[in-house]
């Protein structure tokens, strides 16, 4: 692997690294109803309501990436 393409995949993995991060902190801080069960939670500061399946989709995809990130990493 090239120089500059090493460097493009590490800011990658950054990037994604930050990205997990801060939803793994937004998920720590909504709150759920304790008698309904739902897909949606609203954030205890601000109070926007967020679909949890999405968020979960998102750090699925994004271990992902970086799962194939690092294994790129490996195999050059």
């Amino acid at each position: 692997m090239r120089h500059d393409e090493y460097i493009k995949v590490m800011y990658r993995i950054d990037n994604v690294k930050k990205e997990i991060v801060n939803t793994q902190a937004l998920l720590m801080n909504l709150v759920e109803e304790e008698d309904y069960e739902s897909n949606y939670a609203s954030h205890k500061e601000t109070g926007l309501v967020y679909d949890k399946r999405i968020l979960g989709d998102n750090l699925t995809r994004l271990n992902k990436e970086m799962d194939e990130l690092e294994k790129q990493l490996e195999d050059n």
